[in-house]
């Protein structure tokens, strides 16, 4: 897995989200907590900001298809970097404005990862050799969730211990960090991502770009027909993520140092779950990746029904172990399978269906937050995790039999 980061230009890439993961980390666990502080019905607006700007990430992917991935990344975080500055200048003047400014600076984060999520997915296979991509991909989920872990443990303490005003700026500094490792890492591959103007021509019209990203996308046969179940499991399982804070002190009785312990569990497990990718992939597919979605909705019923928050965060642990090593294996399948001239496309596509439920989620959360038992959306969200494992154990191509990843699912010529 570390051989990946022999090659300079991956290494830098690398670095540069290892800290602003762990800063933009941090300033999420400190954001949804005041937030439900002020006014809990203020996290389904919160959801909201975060959730409704991704649905841009199919748009986003024609334009990282017509561009230059790396320059778009590299303003990408230049900007969220700039929006951070501005919102802490406005909080010294204004700083009842809080909630509000928090908001917003969500809103722009999510906006720019519609952006750097397909760009990232374009850059990532010209860094590394073939055989390295499914390594590549282990360490890079290793680097965001190891990032997230540390920056939740640290995040519900910092609100105490550094102060509101102190998160932002170490989240400004982050953006700006990462902006200059893409530099770095543009300057290792000088004349490899070519310019704009090197891009073959494209349609004027948007319209092509969605039909030909959803081309390579409809060639998954099996993500199709498990499309309903996804957005399932996404619509409650960002219900359940959205909830937690509130969940932590309404229920469990903790702190916010506990809630970014909890936080921390979760995002610890995938780092577990990705370093296991490359051990995984050795074994058929389809049944690993059916045993760790129903793993992972066992897992969310013990947190459920936990009593603590050790019991609680320990099933988060694990739960996203299992959710850990599904992604990679996922992701790995999909890179292989989408040829690379419409990857932006499809991947930003790609985001956008994924993305489809979780405002519909943030929404219910507003209406229901006071009126329905919190509980049932992590009940809802064990159910749909198993559902989705059965479904991917009975779906899913094994390598084992039907060969390579990129040989099991052709994708339509485009």
């Amino acid at each position: 897995m570390f051989k990946s980061l022999t090659v300079p230009s991956f290494r830098w890439l690398w670095t540069g989200q290892l800290l602003s993961q762990f800063g933009n980390s941090v300033f999420l666990v400190m954001a949804l907590w005041e937030i439900q502080l002020r006014d809990p019905v203020l996290l389904s607006l919160a959801g909201l900001a975060m959730m409704l700007p991704q649905l841009l990430a199919a748009v986003g992917g024609i334009v990282v298809d017509r561009m230059d991935a790396a320059r778009l990344m590299l303003w990408t975080d230049i900007m969220r970097g700039g929006a951070v500055l501005l919102g802490l200048l406005v909080l010294m003047g204004q700083p009842s404005w809080r909630p509000w400014i928090i908001i917003v600076l969500l809103a722009v984060n999510a906006l720019g990862n519609a952006l750097f999520g397909p760009a990232e997915s374009v850059v990532m296979p010209r860094l590394v050799a073939e055989s390295e991509l499914p390594s590549a991909n282990g360490l890079y989920s290793v680097t965001f969730q190891l990032s997230n872990a540390i920056g939740a443990a640290i995040g519900g303490a910092a609100i105490a211990a550094i102060g509101v005003s102190a998160v932002f700026g170490f989240d400004l500094g982050s953006f700006w960090f990462s902006a200059l490792a893409i530099l770095l890492m543009m300057r290792a591959v000088a004349g490899r991502f070519g310019s704009p103007s090197a891009k073959p021509a494209q349609e004027s019209s948007p319209a092509p770009g969605f039909r030909e990203g959803w081309k390579a996308i409809s060639g998954l046969r099996w993500f199709v027909i498990l499309l309903p179940l996804i957005l399932l499991g996404n619509f409650t399982g960002n219900g359940a993520f959205l909830v937690l804070p509130y969940w932590i002190h309404h229920h469990l009785h903790a702190t916010a140092t506990w809630y970014g312990i909890a936080s921390a569990s979760w995002a610890m497990g995938t780092v577990f779950g990705s370093l296991s990718g490359g051990a995984l992939g050795r074994f058929s597919l389809r049944k690993t990746v059916g045993v760790l979605g129903f793993a992972e909705g066992v897992l969310m019923l013990v947190f459920a029904m936990a009593k603590g928050v050790p019991m609680a965060s320990g099933a988060f642990l694990l739960a996203g172990a299992a959710n850990g090593g599904l992604n990679v294996l996922l992701i790995t399948l999909m890179q292989k399978a989408v040829p690379e001239e419409v990857r932006g496309r499809a991947f930003g596509l790609l985001m956008t269906v994924l993305t489809a439920a979780s405002p519909l989620a943030a929404a219910v959360i507003g209406l229901t937050l006071t009126a329905v038992p919190v509980i049932i959306w992590y009940l809802a969200s064990a159910f749909s995790a198993c559902v989705l494992g059965v479904g991917l154990w009975m779906i899913m191509p094994d390598k084992s039999e039907s060969g390579p990843a990129a040989e099991a699912m052709p994708v339509e010529s485009v």
